[in-house]
C-alpha cells in the first residue's frame, strides 16, 4: 500500500468581516483490496440430480481512496501551512472527515483529479465559510 497527501489553502472572509485561512488535504491511499465474489454453480449428486450450489471465492483488486480533511486557522492566530496540514491529517486519522471517494479504475483519482477536488472543496467551504465555523 501507498499513501501520499495532498494539500491547498485559501483565505475566506466570514460575515463578522474576519479572516481565515482554510486548509484542505487529501489523502491518497493506493492498496490491493480483497473482495469476494459469489456466482451460482450447478452441483452434480452421485444420483443424477443437479442442485443449485454458489462458487465463493475472492481476488485481490486494485483499490484508490481519497479521504478529505481540513483545518481552519483561527483569525487571531498567526497562519502556519505545515500547523494547518498536520491538524486537517490528524483529523483525517481520527475520524472526523469531509468525506471519501474510491475507485477501482486506475485512471481515476489521478493527482490531476485528487488536485480537482481539493481545489471544489476548498473553494465550497471559503465561500460558505459560516456554515464552517466554529470549527
Amino acid at each position: 500500500m501507498s499513501t501520499k497527501f495532498y494539500h491547498l489553502y485559501a483565505n475566506a472572509v466570514a460575515a463578522d468581516g474576519k479572516s481565515h485561512v482554510v486548509t484542505v488535504v487529501g489523502k491518497l491511499e493506493n492498496r490491493r483490496k480483497r473482495k469476494e465474489f459469489k456466482e451460482p454453480f450447478p452441483v452434480d449428486l452421485e444420483n443424477g440430480s443437479v442442485v443449485d450450489g454458489q462458487l465463493v471465492y475472492s481476488r485481490k483488486l486494485f483499490n484508490r481512496k481519497l479521504t478529505l480533511g481540513m483545518s481552519i486557522c483561527h483569525p487571531l492566530d498567526r497562519f502556519d501551512e505545515e500547523k494547518g496540514v498536520e491538524v486537517a491529517k490528524s483529523r483525517i486519522n481520527n475520524g472526523y472527515v469531509l468525506g471519501e471517494l474510491e475507485t477501482s479504475d486506475v485512471s481515476m483519482l489521478t493527482e490531476d483529479a485528487v488536485m480537482a477536488e481539493l481545489l471544489v472543496k476548498l473553494q465550497h467551504i471559503t465561500e460558505n465559510i459560516d456554515d464552517y465555523l466554529p470549527y
